[in-house]
């Protein structure tokens, strides 16, 4: 079988020259820039103490003043959480396979994160099950990662249901880290949500989502979640057209909006020639809402 990750790195060759791939790698190091210090306890204040570091609120409880400790992190954590149910079986926008679009997104950021030196782990799943794999670094444990999601995405999976994982980790997984979503689109709803404002609690989260195909293009088209095929005569109906186009745009407003509302910062990715750069600025936002 050829190596996944010979696949990415091949990929993000083409789609990118060397310059942009290092100014993305730039761009992943800036978000930990300053941050490698990491909370471990609190001590009671002793004079000499820098009064940055006094936490107000336990100095309040307690009745005496109380001094954050820290520890240092010399490598950061990244988690990838995958949809790797039945919906990821279909189609971007572009034509392209949602599963290749997955594993090249996991395998750009797994491929920077491992350069730093840093762990990568992952979570993935569909609406029956969550499996996990330990965070650990180097090629052939990213390689396995990619391996993972390439073969848990097939046309006969169960159907995929993102809260099923985001309730995994946040169950499960209390070490902090850098959790990278990648999902198809799909109604945010109550229950994902919920998970998603606990694992904000504890984790930074960035999203990237693999669009869906447009279902008013020409050639056939087959709905995954039952295989149904959509008729022809319904895809040039030019008042479906619009009515659809228009459900799209606010599916993915009030998507953007649920997101926003939790500081977290979201790309859409429909094709691969679009990748690299979509993780960049997935970065990029995300250093600079943590600034503002």
């Amino acid at each position: 079988m050829a190596s996944l990750l010979v696949q990415v790195r091949a990929k993000m060759a083409l789609y990118a020259h060397e310059k942009v791939r290092g100014i993305l790698e730039g761009e992943y190091g800036s978000v930990f820039k300053g941050r490698s210090m990491d909370f471990d306890d609190l001590r009671e204040y002793i004079p000499g103490d820098d009064v940055k570091d006094i936490d107000w609120k336990a100095t309040a409880r307690s009745g005496s003043v109380r001094i954050r400790r820290y520890i240092a992190v010399r490598k950061h954590n990244i988690l990838l959480v995958v949809d790797t149910g039945r919906n990821m079986s279909a189609v971007t926008e572009s034509g392209e396979s949602k599963k290749a679009a997955a594993v090249l997104l996991a395998g750009i950021v797994g491929s920077v994160a491992i350069k730093h030196g840093d762990f990568v782990g992952l979570v993935h799943g569909d609406s029956t099950h969550s499996a996990y794999v330990p965070l650990k670094t180097g090629r052939t444990h990213l390689e396995q990662i990619l391996q993972k999601i390439d073969n848990a995405i097939t046309d006969d999976a169960e159907p995929s249901d993102l809260a099923t994982q985001l309730e995994y980790v946040a169950r499960n997984l209390r070490r902090k880290m850098l959790v990278v979503v990648i999902s198809d689109e799909f109604d945010f709803d109550d229950r994902t949500r919920a998970a998603v404002r606990r694992l904000r609690a504890q984790h930074e989260i960035l999203w990237a989502v693999v669009s869906d195909a447009d279902l008013t293009a020409t050639g056939g088209m087959v709905d995954v979640a039952d295989w149904r095929r959509i008729p022809a005569y319904l895809r040039a109906d030019r008042a479906l057209q619009t009515a659809y186009r228009a459900a799209v745009s606010q599916q993915r407003q009030q998507f953007d909006a649920s997101l926003s509302r939790l500081s977290i910062v979201c790309e859409r990715i429909g094709r691969e020639a679009e990748a690299v750069h979509q993780v960049f600025r997935l970065l990029e936002r995300h250093k600079s809402a943590r600034r503002s």
